[in-house]
């Protein structure tokens, strides 16, 4: 490895370029978390309606058959149906 004597200089002032170009991805970053968030938020919402139709199915399933229509009835109203 090479040894340098050259420390970073944390305050070295930025050239109008840099400092723009450095604006401009702290924009591009901002965006792309606000769209992870909302992409985590349809994850958790779309995990939460898998469940909700895998327990209506399984209630469904063990609907006897005089049972059933009260079931869908329910299920429609849920709007699992």
């Amino acid at each position: 490895m090479v040894q340098t004597n050259q420390a970073w200089d944390w305050g070295v002032e930025l050239r109008d370029e840099e400092r723009s170009e450095l604006e401009l991805l702290r924009g591009t970053v901002a965006q792309l978390r606000r769209q992870l968030a909302q992409a985590d938020d349809s994850v958790r919402m779309s995990r939460q309606r898998e469940q909700d139709a895998s327990q209506a199915l399984r209630q469904l399933d063990e609907a006897r058959p005089w049972q059933r229509r009260r079931v869908r009835t329910a299920l429609r109203t849920r709007q699992l149906l």
